[in-house]
């Protein structure tokens, strides 16, 4: 019974990820968000990375010009790159998880909206986000944190660390599942937010692992069919592979960059319809023929952005 209850979840969460890819394929404009995530995240890290050129520059004539003067030891020189290494990963974990937060933020209520039987844009999706901005610099430093904690495991050898890593990767996972949902429906801190996102997982964690392993098997075969064409392939047919390679890797890798967006966008809507069923009781009609029962008990009445969605006009730029 048991068996077939964890069967009858993962099931309800493999058409909540189909309907999600339904929506995507009619509000296509919905990709807009993770695209502008890529490009603010390659723009960052352009600027971290001049930043800490300059820094390591300045640092090392700095150093030099100590040691002159002070006979300063190698141990000095060592450990302030140390500390300058340390404080690079952080920012760079930072910006990466506070622009990521930032634009599935953005995302996730614009779908709320579109569920609501709101009229919505990209501009609007952004201001949404842009209220919620304390609290997503706040994960950001949070995410920074946790990621610094799980490179110092990677670097631990043994099984021991290794399983360590695998428990707490899972657990980090399912403790962070509906962060994004959280901090946009709802006006409180980081700890509020990730004690609300545990209990949504908790109590929808068949149908988000289905939703999760559905996307998955529809992006990540294509993902894998891409890059065995045009990499794979080359590397093993063609006589002189890097004749080949030098016109399909960039095609390659721009192909399986749209899958990528396409998972983010779907898994992202995927996870606003829970965490609004969860919270407010309804599915949206996209979601038609899926039993709300077989999802979980909801916490409240429907009511808010999960509503009607009679008359609902599509997104748009």
């Amino acid at each position: 019974m048991a068996l077939q209850s964890i069967f009858a979840r993962f099931k309800t969460g493999f058409a909540i990820a189909k309907a999600s890819l339904g929506i995507l394929r009619r509000e296509k404009w919905l990709l807009a968000f993770p695209m502008l995530y890529g490009l603010a995240l390659v723009a960052g890290m352009g600027v971290l990375i001049v930043g800490v050129a300059a820094v390591v520059l300045g640092t090392t004539f700095g150093l030099a010009a100590l040691d002159q003067l002070a006979a300063v030891s190698d141990g000095t020189g060592e450990t302030t790159f140390t500390v300058l290494g340390l404080a690079v990963s952080f920012l760079g974990l930072f910006a990466a998880t506070a622009i990521s937060t930032f634009f599935s933020a953005a995302l996730v209520y614009s779908v709320g909206q579109l569920f609501g039987g709101e009229q919505t844009s990209l501009r609007d999706g952004l201001a949404g986000a842009w209220e919620s901005k304390r609290t997503i610099l706040a994960w950001g430093v949070v995410g920074a944190v946790v990621g610094m904690i799980f490179r110092a495991l990677e670097s631990q050898d043994g099984w021991g660390a290794q399983i360590v890593r695998m428990i707490a990767g899972a657990a980090w996972f399912m403790m962070t599942f509906f962060i994004v949902p959280v901090i946009v429906f709802q006006d409180g801190g980081v700890r509020e937010s990730l004690r609300e996102s545990v209990t949504t997982f908790r109590e929808t964690w068949g149908e988000s692992g289905g939703v999760t392993l559905g996307i998955g098997l529809v992006i990540v075969p294509l993902i894998l069919a891409t890059l065995a064409v045009g990499i794979g392939a080359p590397l093993l047919l063609a006589a002189e592979p890097g004749s080949v390679l030098v016109y399909t890797v960039v095609p390659t890798l721009l192909v399986v960059g749209a899958l990528l967006v396409v998972q983010n966008a779907a898994v992202a809507i995927a996870k606003t319809a829970l965490y609004k069923y969860a919270t407010d009781g309804d599915l949206p009609e996209e979601f038609d023929g899926i039993d709300p029962n077989a999802i979980t008990k909801p916490k409240g009445s429907s009511s808010g952005m999960m509503g009607g969605t009679s008359g609902r006009q599509p997104g748009n730029i």
